[in-house]
């Protein structure tokens, strides 16, 4: 250490010896003292940039750090999600027929529940037609009511139709339907022949009417040609009677 205090300060000599060689230049040594002040105020400002930015990478560096240990930690907990995912795999194989199997009857139980509600609302449909036959305004809206379920029962004895059991089933299930075509049918016909009957003594009355007319039209006739006759037999009675 003492080696090196005396290398530097022979050279601070040796450099003050270079910047001083004359002795009257020792009246310049403030000037060259403010130089040195200057230069060195500039290395310091420049020396602390190059810290701060030294320090600022420093910060990006750490924070790259803690985000990648951070990322790290995440694969290691999804390779750990990994592999527990694949020894449950490896159980699912092993069980794949069982698995198979209770899908099979989820998929079925799910079929059936819906076909039951398809039922359960045949039945309403079928009671809220039925009901509407009393207001004959609403014999359009029960004839599409009737349409609807009777395309709703060939969709499901068409579905059943490999199954005769099923079918035998279905037809019984539906004959509330039929027996609701029955009702409609009737007041339908029974709507049709009061319109034939009241269109029939519409027609009568109608001819009646004419009938009327025409007579009494025919009457009139009769009359004013009566009228003419006598008419003319006045006036050759009043001919006859001057002299010739």
């Amino acid at each position: 250490m003492e080696d090196l205090g005396i290398e530097a300060k022979e050279a601070a000599v040796r450099e003050v010896a270079k910047l001083l060689p004359l002795p009257e230049l020792l009246s310049s040594i403030a000037s060259i003292k403010s130089d040195y002040l200057a230069r060195q105020q500039t290395n310091d400002a420049q020396l602390s940039t190059m810290v701060a930015e030294q320090v600022e990478q420093a910060h990006a560096g750490i924070n790259a750090l803690a985000l990648s240990q951070e990322t790290i930690n995440k694969l290691r907990e999804n390779f750990i999600d990994i592999d527990k995912l694949c020894q449950e795999c490896q159980t699912l194989i092993e069980n794949h027929d069982k698995i198979k199997l209770l899908s099979n009857a989820r998929n079925n139980l799910n079929t059936t529940l819906k076909d039951m509600g398809g039922m359960m609302s045949i039945s309403v449909e079928a009671a809220a037609a039925r009901d509407s036959l009393s207001n004959d305004k609403e014999l359009i809206h029960t004839y599409e009511r009737l349409t609807a379920l009777d395309g709703k029962r060939r969709f499901a004895l068409a579905a059943a139709s490999s199954h005769k059991e099923e079918v035998g089933r279905l037809r019984e299930y539906f004959e509330d339907v039929d027996r609701t075509w029955e009702t409609f049918e009737k007041t339908l016909w029974s709507h049709i022949s009061n319109f034939f009957k009241l269109s029939k003594e519409r027609v009568v009355e109608m001819q009646e009417i004419l009938d009327q007319q025409v007579a009494e039209e025919a009457a009139e006739a009769e009359g004013a040609g009566a009228m003419a006759t006598i008419t003319n037999q006045r006036r050759t009675a009043k001919y006859t009677s001057f002299p010739h």
